[in-house]
């Protein structure tokens, strides 16, 4: 019964799954934080410093937004 396990495959659906969960968080996470950073600043008249947050923001859920692109067409492509 075991023979019919892929063993390397499902450690590497695991892996996989398990980097992703924790990256696409963390990148949701950057972006609120870098969006509340940047709405502080900018209340305290710090410009520069909103610009900075600002900017950190928007990479981090452009990059949230691709990766949850990627995964729904990997998702959908059949082999």
């Amino acid at each position: 019964m075991l023979g019919v396990v892929d063993f390397h495959a499902l450690g590497q659906v695991i892996w996989v799954s398990f980097v992703a969960g924790i990256g696409v968080t963390v990148l949701f996470s950057v972006a609120i934080y870098g969006f509340d950073r940047a709405n502080h600043a900018r209340r305290v008249g710090a410009g520069g410093t909103a610009t900075v947050y600002g900017a950190l923001a928007v990479l981090a859920l452009v990059v949230f937004a691709a990766s949850v692109v990627l995964g729904v067409s990997v998702m959908l492509t059949k082999d």
